[in-house]
């Protein structure tokens, strides 16, 4: 660098290049706080298309608001080099660990990879295509989390500034959908999904998916790609599960068509079919037209019934109360009232379930709430309509500045 500040941020150490800039570890000198500052320079800042998309992935990622996604937090110019300084991660890329490590157990595989996917369907709800998923853009902190990271090929569908060239290909080869070789242009959810299911691919086998004998034998990674020619996963790891397997080979058809409709299916395709219970719970009754908590024998519930429900499309993260913080499902609220809640969820939890339940988007004085499942119903494909009664009421207030 020859310079010890970018954008008035101290630099500590280089951690890392890659095709669109350099990340230094650096230091907020106004709040001590450590950071990571991506610096573009060279050939790469005098190229006005490259420059812009830069600018592009700084202003897409501020919209990302998940807590599996690399957190933005200011970018600039420092002289001609644009910069963008980012949360800093202590720990390593999912690449580093595979490679350091080889393949991964299926259970750590899993969860890592379904935390990367729910802030990558967030960008996909956010209308954003990644473009670029792969080992090296998913980092893993200290305590184990995912983070989904490097939005520099991101295509925003809400306008993506013709950046992309009808022809162009984008993307890394060994990860990259086929139609995104054919034309980046083309690239959407399905193609997120295809690069996230050969990440996992890799996690759980250790090997490359699509290997040709020369890494830039590019054109045998796409024609292998379009007949579907890769080694079955189990090939390789003979101890990994069927169910994820047949998630893997169907996320990575060449026909788009063919694959998950969704991230989300796909996460839930990978999750572990529940033991059967002794006695199965009774079916819950039909739903009354305003969507009021069923009749449970608590003053709370009964109470409930008189209470206003408000509308909302508060998007959230829920996971069991007794887990551990690393099983997450994404889901969205639909309606609230003072005393309860209903949830759109890609998971079913039995009634009597304790959820925690954190809310996304704009700050407000709840960020996390507590609540019950009293009744569940199917929503759509992979999808459930959950009824939850809070643990402590809230006020009016506090609904209103939920909805």
């Amino acid at each position: 660098m020859g310079q010890t500040q970018i954008g008035g941020y101290q630099i500590l150490d280089k951690i890392g290049k890659g095709g669109m800039g350099t990340v230094y570890k650096a230091q907020d000198p106004t709040t001590g706080r450590i950071v990571a500052v991506k610096v573009v320079g060279g050939e790469v800042a005098a190229d006005p298309v490259l420059r812009m998309r830069f600018a592009q992935e700084c202003q897409v990622a501020r919209k990302l608001d998940h807590p599996n996604a690399v957190q933005v937090l200011d970018f600039g110019l420092d002289g001609t080099k644009p910069y963008l300084v980012m949360e800093y991660i202590d720990g390593e890329s999912l690449g580093q660990r595979i490679e350091r490590e080889g393949r991964l157990p299926e259970a750590e595989a899993v969860r890592l990879i379904s935390q990367a996917g729910q802030a990558l369907a967030r960008a996909h709800q956010r209308r954003l295509i990644h473009r670029d998923v792969k080992p090296d853009n998913i980092l893993v902190t200290a305590d184990g989390q995912a983070k989904l990271t490097d939005l520099g090929l991101v295509k925003n569908l809400e306008g993506d500034f013709n950046l992309t060239h009808t022809l162009s290909c984008l993307g890394t080869p060994n990860f990259m959908a086929p139609e995104q070789f054919e034309d980046a242009k083309r690239a959407d959810e399905r193609s997120d999904l295809y690069s996230l299911a050969a990440t996992l691919y890799m996690a759980v086998t250790g090997e490359l998916p699509f290997r040709a004998r020369s890494v830039r034998a590019i054109g045998t990674i796409y024609k292998k790609k379009l007949v579907d020619d890769i080694a079955p996963p189990r090939q390789l790891a003979p101890e990994l599960s069927e169910r994820v397997e047949t998630a893997i080979l169907r996320a990575l058809r060449a026909d788009r068509n063919e694959r998950q409709a969704s991230v989300l299916e796909f996460i839930e395709s990978l999750a572990e079919t529940p033991e059967p219970k002794a006695a199965a719970p009774a079916e819950p009754g039909p739903e009354p037209e305003s969507e009021p908590v069923p009749e449970v024998s608590t003053p709370v519930a009964r109470e409930s019934r008189s209470k206003k429900r408000y509308r909302s499309r508060r998007c959230t993260v829920c996971r069991p109360l007794q887990r551990a913080p690393g099983k997450t499902w994404p889901g969205q609220v639909l309606n609230l009232s003072e005393s309860g809640l209903c949830v759109k969820l890609a998971r079913r939890f039995e009634p009597g379930a304790l959820l925690t339940i954190l809310l996304e988007g704009r700050r407000s004085s709840r960020q996390s709430l507590v609540a019950r499942v009293v009744w569940v119903k199917k929503y759509a494909p992979a999808q459930w309509r959950l009824g939850c009664l809070f643990d402590q009421p809230l006020c009016e207030f506090e609904v209103n500045e939920l909805c």
